[in-house]
């Protein structure tokens, strides 16, 4: 990344000062589009109306260390099987549970979920999913120094199983930060993986000095290079809330760690999960399963190891979907300031290209830092849009760069038959507003067949993003389970053909930066009036097809059903 402070980097305690991204000297960026109208997208903050008031951040954003900036995350989850999404947060210290009235606004249910629930800093995200098969959603949440294994216990509360389970924090300073569940060795269990960021300890430098753009000494937070790198860790589920750490058999270990996200998918079609990590100032990880819990590192051959420029990416929140519609799943990566956001096309064979700036995506998001990024059918129109939640990591950064802010504004980069047009200026008030980004979940909480977003501002209160967009197009959502109204069927894959469309969705227990999306698979079908084909293929490889679907509807359906149904 190429930087824009001017001066000689200074340094406390002796140690050198790296800025994150910093040392790379990338050609000119291309200038960014102008922005244009989004035609009928349109959103709006609904957090204040929906009674979601719980507020992050620091007393003074002086001297904000690396730690206090990383950031918080969310999750959109039906804790109670009712049907409708809950909303969950990472507080510093506590999470908090909201539950879905049904009539636009929620009933903060924190203390009965968590019951004499100790708030100690610091936790930082979450990742959703039925570990134990009992038809209920856990959570496990990450953090620096603690970690938590929740227990739906199927009566509105959740318990604390952390102990003995053997996902225990290695110790105080363990940072772990992004999770993400998969079946990866094909027993019907789930097992985990969770990044881990750096050694930052009271003996670690804290804070780093620089010159500011007036000539002062700024104290800000230092960069990640400042401190030793931290791998991440693949759990197996041995089942009964136990969990074994299999990251050396499994063939993961060589990961390059300060770890910031992960997601498994399987991109290839080969019926297993494969994962990708995204690596802050390292080469990105992409692991390809080799069945039965084995994997092996292929990132760099196959061309999602480094940015548009062939460079070290400060790689955060990730996402996989269809931007192009072809039927395969492509990989989103956010990025630091001044670097092309990063999109990779599958082409299939194990190989990805580089399409950051032949899409548009990379002149669009080259200024912004950005944190959060998903893809997301705004509207409807079967093309799936990028939204970013962007916010600096250096809270003094206006004094070291006259074109940095730490608070950010949003950006939404509609999908055009795969070319991207930020438009976030025309899509409501919101998006003009600045905040510090950080986690980002999907969902429609709604059930109005338009997907909304819930948003942390580390700084702020959570945006609750309703979705205002006009229903001019058709859509479906299908909730895949593993048995009738049983848990989600994670790894499930649906295949759909409407007209001259093809989509592709899968079933996952995570999202994009410390967060965790709605499990439900939502299709924006565009003008197209019924469905022609649906395949599901779940993870045991059983298969069921549809035919002749009627659109705007939300379906159950589970391995060998006859029928969808309502």
């Amino acid at each position: 990344m190429k930087l824009f402070f001017k001066e000689t980097l200074l340094i406390l305690l002796g140690l050198p000062l790296l800025i994150c991204g910093c040392g790379q000297n990338h050609p000119p960026p291309i200038p960014p589009p102008k922005k244009v109208a989004a035609g009928p997208v349109a959103y709006h903050d609904a957090s204040l109306s929906a009674g979601i008031t719980y507020r992050w951040g620091h007393k003074s954003v002086e001297r904000l260390t690396i730690l206090d900036t990383i950031g918080h995350g969310c999750a959109f989850l039906d804790y109670d099987g009712d049907g409708k999404l809950d909303i969950l947060l990472v507080g510093n210290d506590h999470c908090l549970l909201y539950r879905n009235k049904g009539d636009g606004t929620f009933e903060d249910v924190t203390d009965k979920a968590f019951p004499n629930a100790p708030r100690q800093p610091t936790l930082l995200g979450c990742s959703v999913a039925d570990y134990d098969n009992d038809g209920r959603p856990d959570i496990y949440v990450s953090g620096y120094g603690r970690t938590i294994l929740y227990h739906n216990e199927g009566n509105g509360t959740f318990g604390d199983v952390t102990s003995g389970s053997g996902l225990e924090a290695r110790g105080r300073d363990d940072w772990t930060t992004s999770s993400a569940w998969a079946d990866v060795d094909g027993d019907g269990k789930l097992e985990m993986y969770v990044c881990r960021y750096v050694l930052f300890n009271s003996s670690s430098s804290q804070l780093c000095s620089m010159l500011g753009l007036d000539g002062s000494q700024v104290i800000t937070a230092c960069s990640p290079l400042t401190y030793t790198s931290e791998k991440g860790s693949l759990y197996r589920n041995l089942g009964n809330g136990h969990f074994k750490d299999i990251t050396q058999e499994s063939g993961m270990s060589d990961a390059h760690g300060n770890a910031l996200a992960c997601m498994f998918c399987d991109f290839n079609d080969d019926g297993k999960p494969e994962l990708y990590i995204a690596n802050d100032q390292k080469p990105g990880d992409l692991y390809l399963s080799q069945g039965k819990g084995k994997y092996v590192n292929r990132a760099i051959e196959s061309g999602v190891a480094y940015d548009a420029h062939g460079l070290i990416q400060s790689g955060m929140g990730i996402d996989w979907g269809d931007y192009n519609g072809d039927g395969r799943f492509d990989l989103l990566v956010a990025d630091f300031a001044s670097q092309p956001k990063s999109l990779y096309q599958y082409d299939g064979d194990g190989r990805f290209t580089q399409v950051s700036y032949p899409s548009g995506l990379g002149g669009a998001t080259i200024k912004a830092l950005a944190f959060g990024a998903a893809f997301v059918d705004v509207d409807n129109s079967g093309w799936p849009s990028i939204m970013l939640t962007n916010g600096h990591v250096q809270s003094e950064i206006e004094k070291l760069d006259s074109e940095q802010t730490y608070a950010q504004s949003l950006q939404l980069l509609l999908n055009k038959g795969g070319h991207f047009t930020d438009v976030s200026a025309n899509c409501g008030e919101v998006f003009n507003r600045k905040i510090v980004g950080r986690g980002i979940a999907i969902g429609d909480y709604d059930g109005d067949g338009r997907m909304d977003m819930l948003i942390v501002d580390d700084e702020g209160v959570p945006l609750l993003l309703h979705n205002d967009s006009a229903p001019s197009y058709h859509w479906l959502t299908l909730k895949c389970e593993n048995k009738r109204f049983g848990s989600p069927a994670v790894g499930a894959r649906v295949k759909i053909t409407a007209g001259k469309l093809k989509y592709i969705a899968e079933v996952r227990s995570s999202g994009s930066y410390l967060s965790s999306n709605s499990p439900d698979l939502h299709f924006g079908l565009g003008e197209n009036t019924k469905i022609d084909s649906i395949q599901v293929i779940w993870p045991d490889g059983r298969k069921n097809h549809y035919s002749s679907v009627p659109v705007d509807q939300s379906y159950h359906l589970w391995p060998d059903a006859a029928a969808l149904t309502n």
